[in-house]
């Protein structure tokens, strides 16, 4: 007993064939609906063409074949001056009304112009203070550390810990005067002259404080609301002993006017936590 299959036939042309029809028409039709408002234009363009043509054609021979006196014609055509002069101030208004809208879209584009300059200005603007961040970062190897400041301070006013054995820092004194200033009870401050004068240079502050005061001059650049924003970044990336010591330098250049600066006030709640270590 024999069985007899037949052979399922697979017609692979029609399949093959739809895609590339679909992949050629697919173009076309988007070339087609691009096209459509200049034809749409065209469209209404020839049109209005045809029918002030046709009205003009129809007047003239009508004029021919019904009017007998010409001049009795003209005279009959003259009464529609009335007419000429309500067109005429028809179309005197549409062309104003064609500037007026002409002038609020051009003020529409000076606004989108604007916001995009604004907008620009604003990338920029982010894009030099993350630079400046960068760099802000990059300048010391670590985080500085209690220890750190008070090597500072001790090696901006000539103590050497390693020789000097006895409890003679100046570290106290500098922050006695610093005190003093800030509550307006002291003028005279030669420990804050004298750290002043070496703090900008020494080795771990030099680059230091130069791209903070970068980072935080490029703060000043932004709006009035969010320059809080952008600044606490800047201390967000800071220790408190770095941030203390940075206080220090702004009463160190300020003085009795330090107070007066929103940027060393932020810096000083750090310096109030530490100063304590410091000594």
């Amino acid at each position: 007993m024999s069985t007899h299959t037949t052979p399922r036939t697979v017609v692979a042309g029609s399949d093959n064939k739809a895609q590339p029809e679909r992949a050629i028409t697919h173009p076309t039709r988007l070339n087609e609906l691009e096209s459509s408002p200049d034809r749409v234009t065209w469209s209404l363009f020839v049109r209005a063409a045809l029918l002030v043509i046709g009205i003009w054609s129809a007047s003239a021979l009508g004029l021919y074949f019904f009017a007998s006196d010409f001049s009795r014609s003209g005279t009959f055509g003259d009464s529609f001056g009335v007419l000429n002069t309500l067109f005429s101030g028809l179309a005197f208004a549409g062309i104003i009304v064609s500037i007026k809208m002409q002038n609020d879209e051009m003020r529409e584009q000076r606004k989108e112009l604007q916001k995009q300059k604004k907008n620009a200005l604003l990338y920029h603007r982010e894009r030099m203070f993350l630079l400046l961040m960068d760099e802000f970062k990059k300048s010391r190897e670590r985080r500085y550390t209690v220890v750190d400041v008070r090597m500072v301070i001790n090696d901006c006013l000539g103590y050497n810990a390693a020789i000097n054995t006895d409890d003679s820092s100046p570290v106290a004194s500098l922050l006695n005067e610093v005190e003093s200033v800030l509550s307006g009870a002291q003028i005279e401050t030669p420990l804050l002259q004298t750290f002043s004068r070496r703090v900008f240079r020494h080795e771990l502050c030099e680059v230091f404080i130069k791209t903070f005061h970068q980072a935080a001059e490029s703060v000043k650049k932004f709006d009035q609301a969010s320059r809080g924003e952008y600044y606490d970044i800047v201390c967000n990336s800071m220790s408190d002993p770095e941030e203390a010591l940075l206080f220090l330098c702004f009463v160190a250049r300020c003085g009795v006017h330090t107070p007066q600066n929103p940027q060393a006030l932020k810096l000083r709640e750090s310096f109030d936590e530490i100063k304590d270590k410091l000594v």
